[in-house]
């Protein structure tokens, strides 16, 4: 497979608005230089019934969705890729499981064609990969990977509203966020001069038990924050990441273990 290189309500209201304002701020004046564009770029996951959830990706004429059974972190999967314009381009898809392999290879050439699949059972989380062919060849010239973890030993993952997404709202800024109970991370970033990248965050403690919430995002160069406040939030930034991000939230009881959702946020190509 050819790979590329270059993822109380008042208080949360408070805070969405806090980041928003700030990531303005983040957006470059002019475009970048000669830096891809990340518009049509995005993927989600998220569970909507404790037994269930859905996941999405798009890329330039590409569009994924696919939903997921998961009982007590057994998994199947159904979904459709679609080729949604008219170039020379295809859509593919690939699904991969630790300890089953590949479980769906999937490509679709033409504008409104589309392609399902359905899936036999895994249990160590679902790798989804999302390319765009050139068609006629083996070659793909965008792409990115979407990784939902496995519940089997972390059940407070199938709470309804679990999940993590990015997209791109221009070519150049992109917002993130990640939730699972306890903690909220919600990012805005951009591409800065030089091919760097800005995050800037807030991590929002939403348990109300004793234990702290904590963001991190990691790309070359690495952020983080914490707050173990009920309701309370706490803001990190920096400028100068490179290539994909790692975000991060996590949230440890005081006597409990600390549990973590990551995503990972691609840079375009």
């Amino acid at each position: 497979m050819t790979t590329q290189p270059r993822w109380r309500s008042t208080a949360a209201t408070l805070v969405v608005a806090l980041v928003a304002t700030l990531a303005a701020a983040l957006l470059p004046a002019s475009p970048a230089l000669a830096l891809p564009s990340g518009s049509g770029w995005s993927a989600s996951w998220s569970y909507y019934h404790p037994a269930a959830y859905q996941y999405a990706g798009t890329l330039p004429g590409v569009e994924l969705i696919g939903y997921a059974t998961d009982n007590s972190g057994v998994s199947s999967t159904l979904g459709t890729i679609r080729d949604t314009a008219n170039d020379s381009r295809c859509a593919r898809v690939l699904l991969y499981a630790n300890g089953v392999g590949y479980l769906a290879d999937r490509t679709t050439c033409g504008g409104g064609s589309e392609v399902s699949y359905t899936t036999g059972s895994y249990q160590q989380g679902l790798l989804v990969i999302v390319y765009r062919m050139v068609q006629g060849t083996n070659t793909h010239d965008k792409g990115f990977h979407l990784f939902i973890p496995p519940s089997l030993n972390d059940a407070q993952l199938r709470t309804v509203g679990t999940g993590a997404s990015w997209s791109y709202y221009t070519s150049t800024a992109f917002q993130y966020s990640i939730t699972r109970p306890g903690v909220r991370l919600v990012g805005y970033g951009s591409h800065q001069s030089f091919d760097q990248r800005s995050s800037l965050n807030t991590v929002q403690k939403t348990a109300t038990t004793l234990g702290c919430a904590s963001g991190r995002v990691t790309g070359g160069t690495v952020t983080s924050g914490s707050t173990c406040v009920n309701g309370g939030s706490a803001s990190f930034s920096r400028f100068d990441h490179t290539n994909n991000l790692e975000a991060n939230a996590c949230y440890q009881p005081t006597l409990g273990t600390s549990r973590c959702l990551p995503l990972n946020i691609p840079e375009p190509w």
